[in-house]
């Protein structure tokens, strides 16, 4: 049975199991919600062909089974203009149980995002820029080139006082895709909440089973501030690690200013990646100055235009290569 059938069993079911739970025992159905968005987009590019496309959509179903047990299931549609592969693929993103082991302490095991750094640990419906920063992943480059998603146990501890969220996990490193050897990533995640915004640090170490396996390593800081009461806000984070044989390093720095219209948010980003991958050429580097300015409708839609200005070294060319880009993208959600 294909994944787009099952989904759809899966919903009829739940359609009409649920009235008759809500009669028999209100709390049962209480437990269950069913939230989500999607994204459609127009763009118009240097390198590549212009067109409409469908960047991504995620339905979440979230059981909370018992005090202690909550259960998440996401199917999702990844894909993009440049990407004819994905183009009509449909996966599951997240297939996770969360146990609470105590009052402090939070397991979660199975298929789940990440929890590195900030922008890639950032949910994409809550992102200015429309997509994340190379470095960190975007355009099947950097860290998590494959999606912030993996297979594994994450071990959750809760701040208390001044003290950080406390995130250890052991992971295959292969992404969604089985374990292809016996070595195992192991990730550290640190990130303190403050009044002001947040600041955190993030490890991770492994290896990627490509051909051959390769080492994949990162160690990342960030922070955002980001006041209640004011109308700026800015993020910055550095990352630093081993990817595919080489050393990889990037940043990016993003300002916001909000409130010039009702429900609206400008922001200018600048980003820096290098892969070090040229064999023939000192560099080959990947920069970005995007623009944009974010609307939000209703509670519901939110509309974003950005512009990049990019250019792209190119591995082993040495000469810059024009990624230029305007983008236009309408984002509908629902919970």
């Amino acid at each position: 049975m294909s994944r787009v059938k099952l989904f759809l069993v899966v919903t009829v079911l739940l359609a009409v199991a649920l009235p008759a739970l809500a009669q028999g025992d209100a709390s049962w159905a209480d437990r269950i919600s069913i939230n989500g968005y999607f994204q459609t987009r127009y763009e118009a590019m240097d390198a590549g062909e212009d067109g409409f496309t469908l960047p991504r959509m995620y339905i979440n179903l979230m059981i909370d089974a018992n005090e202690r047990t909550k259960g998440v299931v996401t199917w999702t549609r990844l894909g993009g203009s440049d990407d004819s592969s994905a183009q009509y693929d449909t996966d599951w993103a997240n297939i996770f149980v969360d146990y609470a082991i105590n009052d402090q302490w939070t397991a979660r095991i199975g298929q789940a995002g990440c929890w590195f750094g900030l922008e890639c640990w950032q949910g994409s419906s809550q992102r200015m820029a429309l997509e994340r920063a190379r470095v960190v992943g975007a355009d099947g480059q950097g860290v998590y080139f494959a999606g912030p998603w993996d297979r594994g146990v994450w071990f959750v501890r809760k701040p208390a006082d001044s003290e950080p969220t406390v995130i250890l996990g052991v992971s295959n490193g292969q992404f969604r895709n089985t374990e292809a050897d016996t070595s195992k990533n192991v990730s550290i995640d640190l990130k303190w909440d403050r009044d002001w915004g947040t600041f955190g640090a993030s490890w991770l170490n492994g290896k990627y089973a490509a051909s051959p396996t390769t080492d994949r390593s990162a160690l990342a800081g960030y922070v955002r501030w980001a006041p209640p009461n004011s109308e700026w806000a800015f993020q910055g984070e550095y990352v630093d690690g081993e990817l595919f044989g080489s050393d990889i390093d990037g940043w990016y720095a993003q300002l916001e200013r909000s409130a010039l219209t009702e429900g609206g948010t400008a922001f200018v980003k600048w980003e820096n990646y290098d892969p070090n991958t040229a064999a023939a050429s000192p560099n080959d580097e990947y920069k970005a100055l995007h623009v944009g300015y974010s609307q939000w409708l209703d509670e519901n839609n939110e509309i974003t235009v950005q512009y990049t200005d990019a250019k792209d070294e190119g591995v082993g060319t040495g000469q810059d290569t024009s990624c230029d880009e305007i983008a236009a993208q309408w984002q509908f959600g629902f919970r």
